[in-house]
């Protein structure tokens, strides 16, 4: 059997994670270049953002994984959102290893706990996209402090063990994840009910009736396509930012699929939901707009025109009519 290839742009984090499994120990390490540069496959996993480690055998996309210390709270929730969706897009299975209640550290430490808005999104875009995306956490100890003796990483390995094991044999018998999927469904009913703030979106996010909205615009809303007028209800994401900033995408973008597939996607397309999805910048230019963020999918700019409908800013409207989803069409 050939040697499986890890993609990363980290050695390290390639290191790491080619001691999950042994069958990982003699696998091929390859360096994630700018997106254009690699192999087709790994281009279309990076379309949207890069993960941390893209799993080959032979060319076919085997595994995705992402790591970060940190606990999704705050303004980081939606960072590293585009590239899981991405590999749910594509079919591949993907973890996200990360913590799920860990101290943060500095002069205000604290320990922080998950958004499970987050997790709400994973386990439904992984529904509709027929996929496997799971959160898996990374324990800490009763002060709030990260495991690093190794045994942090036996939940994650069993879970990589079983996918590889799924690959070789061709089989659909998951039972590791199921068993996690039915372990996290619990733990974020356990969580709500901490904290129910969570089993809606934030204040920052508004359903107006969508005629209503297009009203109250300062300027003509017939630009706004026929199909966000056909929706009765439309999500609103006010994104404070000013001028100058604009061009920030984290956390924005990373947000918009949180909204998106936590309370308003029924299909894999974009167009498969039940309200409009917009995204207001009431301080930003359409020409300021315009020059920050060109739709160009060589750079994380393009990230502002994967899901949203349409994107209002002080004096426009952009509409977005057609998204860059492509599913592989050998799965």
């Amino acid at each position: 059997m050939e040697k499986y290839q890890i993609w990363s742009d980290n050695l390290t984090e390639a290191d790491w994670f080619a001691n999950l499994d042994p069958r990982l120990s003699s696998s091929t390490i390859e360096t994630i270049q700018k997106r254009g540069k690699n192999p087709s496959v790994i281009d279309e996993l990076v379309l949207y953002d890069r993960p941390d480690i893209i799993l080959l055998d032979r060319g076919q996309p085997v595994l995705v994984v992402e790591k970060t210390r940190e606990v999704p709270t705050g303004h980081n929730v939606g960072q590293r959102v585009a590239r899981l969706i991405r590999a749910a897009e594509y079919r591949v299975p993907c973890f996200f290893f990360l913590p799920f209640d860990a101290r943060k550290q500095g002069a205000y430490s604290s320990i922080c706990s998950l958004n499970i808005r987050l997790v709400r999104a994973m386990l439904r875009a992984s529904d509709i996209h027929g996929s496997l995306l799971l959160p898996v956490n990374w324990p800490a100890d009763d002060y709030g402090t990260l495991v690093i003796d190794d045994s942090e990483d036996l939940e994650l390995a069993g879970l990589v063990c079983e996918t590889l094991d799924v690959h070789e044999n061709k089989t659909a018998a998951r039972p590791k994840a199921i068993a996690h999927r039915k372990e996290l469904e619990s733990d974020m009913s356990r969580r709500l009910v901490k904290y129910p703030a969570y089993d809606r979106p934030p204040t920052s996010v508004k359903v107006f009736e969508t005629s209503e909205f297009l009203k109250r615009l300062p300027f003509d809303a017939r630009v706004a396509s026929e199909r966000i007028r056909s929706r009765p209800k439309s999500m609103v994401y006010k994104m404070d930012m000013a001028p100058e900033k604009c061009k920030r995408q984290d956390p924005y973008t990373g947000m918009q699929f949180i909204y998106d597939y936590g309370w308003l996607r029924t299909g894999p397309s974009p167009a498969e939901r039940v309200g409009n999805l917009l995204l207001h910048a009431p301080k930003v230019s359409m020409s300021e707009w315009l020059e920050a963020n060109p739709e160009d999918y060589t750079s994380k700019s393009c990230n502002w025109y994967l899901i949203a409908d349409g994107i209002i800013l002080s004096d426009g409207m952009i509409s977005i009519d057609t998204w860059p989803i492509h599913h592989d069409p050998r799965r």
